[in-house]
């Protein structure tokens, strides 16, 4: 099934716009009812509404806001990307990434930052709905910040 490009653009802008409202039902509601996804790749794949949910909700819970580039639709019907910066509050989520070595930690977290550039994918399928997110970044892609 091959899903026009400008529709693959317009729903992976939708992802960022819902997010960056605090939308979460809203951005749930672009994806299948059984969706995978990995945030960074290579940190863990993750699959099931459930699980999304509570992701999504801490980076809603982080105040997280992305600046979106330019989205990209792939020759393959069913991707689109997108280049993006993110910021949001420290914590809940710069804890978890100091532990596992990922930044350090600042000496006082509140009122801290975090930075990240990354890529993101997703695989749009059936009902023109989500059915996979996968976000690329590294170490060398997050920062502390005031």
């Amino acid at each position: 099934m091959l899903i026009d490009e400008g529709k693959r653009k317009k729903i992976i802008q939708a992802h960022c716009q819902r997010l960056n409202a605090g939308d979460l039902d809203g951005l749930l509601a672009l994806y299948a009812a059984d969706p995978a996804f990995e945030d960074p790749v290579g940190a863990g794949r993750r699959s099931g509404r459930e699980a999304l949910r509570a992701h999504l909700a801490l980076g809603i819970e982080a105040n997280t806001k992305e600046v979106p580039g330019d989205a990209i639709a792939s020759q393959d019907g069913v991707h689109a990307l997108m280049p993006i910066t993110a910021v949001m509050d420290y914590l809940p989520k710069g804890r978890e990434y100091a532990a596992r070595g990922w930044l350090t930690a600042p000496d006082e977290p509140v009122g801290k930052h975090l930075k990240c550039e990354y890529v993101l994918m997703l695989r749009i399928g059936a009902g023109d709905l989500i059915e996979e997110l996968k976000a690329y970044w590294g170490r060398d892609e997050l920062e502390v910040t005031d």
